[in-house]
């Protein structure tokens, strides 16, 4: 796991270096984590993970782009874990009204028209049963060769 004390020490340039963002964000985003935690009236059990490691995972998960497996060793947990905190994190920091994705960041496949598609292919045929042969077809392919 990365040690995050030894990473919020470095200086702002070598924080954005490795995680993307200015440690005055990463503080806001903690912030958000922590206002959530005290506004649960349930809690169920704790995270093996600190709050401040929960957002170090989802900010290595979306500036490295790298496999949950291989995030989920680095950090000491399960994959499934490592995706739960991820999407976790994401569903908190968009509540919390602070954060949002940028503008340009839209869906390529708006782009695209519907019914256009980016392969050239001839539709296939349906393989359903015509309308004459319903009455005498049960479906069954019984000494067919």
């Amino acid at each position: 796991m990365p040690n995050i004390n030894k990473l919020l020490k470095q200086s702002d340039a070598g924080f954005k270096r490795y995680t993307g963002i200015h440690k005055a964000t990463f503080y806001d985003m903690l912030e958000a984590m922590q206002e959530h935690e005290a506004s649960k009236t349930k809690s169920g059990r704790p995270s093996v993970l600190s709050l401040k490691a929960q957002i170090l995972l989802a900010l290595t998960y979306w500036r490295e782009y790298r496999t949950l497996y291989h995030i989920s060793m680095d950090f000491g947990i399960h994959e499934s874990s490592a995706s739960r905190i991820i999407r976790k994190v994401e569903d908190i920091l968009i509540d919390s009204g602070k954060f949002e994705l940028p503008k340009s960041c839209l869906v390529v496949s708006m782009r695209i028209p519907i019914g256009q598609s980016s392969l050239s292919m001839p539709p296939k045929p349906l393989l359903s049963v015509q309308k004459n042969q319903s009455d005498y077809y049960s479906g069954k392919k019984n000494n067919t060769p």
